[in-house]
């Protein structure tokens, strides 16, 4: 079995590329929008813990066209003080604390914004998810700067399986 599953993977990895691995995403709230580019991460199966929806993990300066940049510059402050006070209403409304672990980091907390929608590229065609929360994290995902984001596959390949979620192929 090891020697099977060993060979399995090796086949798969040799078969990936990381452009098959990369999408443009296009994240939308009100009249603003901002495009990342995103890479596949099959360990990211991260979700809001009280409704379920699906993160996608960005690096905060990618949002600027989005969010405040008080919000984005105080992030830590916000996670660990009373620092919602000051954000504005609709905002305010839209943000969560999601847990989360990884290596290296158990029990970890990342703030969650949730857009009106994102649009994901894919092969010739888009689909949008109109739940989907967006994780915002603090720092470059990757110094390269090749991608800004990390999308799992419970937003790429499960869309159609939950109700929240909406596609549209063109």
């Amino acid at each position: 079995g090891f020697f099977i599953i060993n060979i399995s993977f090796r086949i798969i990895k040799s078969k990936l590329t990381k452009k098959d691995m990369l999408y443009d995403v296009e994240i939308f709230y009100k009249d603003r929008k901002s495009n990342i580019k995103v890479i596949l991460d099959t360990g990211n199966l991260l979700t809001d813990p009280i409704t379920k929806i699906p993160v996608l993990i960005v690096e905060a300066q990618k949002l600027k066209n989005i969010i405040p940049e008080k919000i984005l510059n105080n992030l830590e402050e916000m996670i660990y003080t009373s620092g919602f006070e000051d954000v504005e209403e609709e905002i305010k409304t839209r943000c969560s604390i999601i847990p989360f672990s990884s290596i290296g980091k158990n029990n970890g907390i990342i703030i969650g914004f949730r857009p009106d929608y994102i649009k994901i590229y894919i092969n010739e065609g888009e689909e949008i998810r109109k739940k989907v929360i967006v994780g915002i994290y603090n720092n470059k995902i990757v110094k390269n700067g090749l991608y800004s984001g990390l999308i799992g596959l419970n937003l790429l390949n499960e869309g159609d399986k939950y109700e929240y979620n909406s596609i549209t192929k063109n």
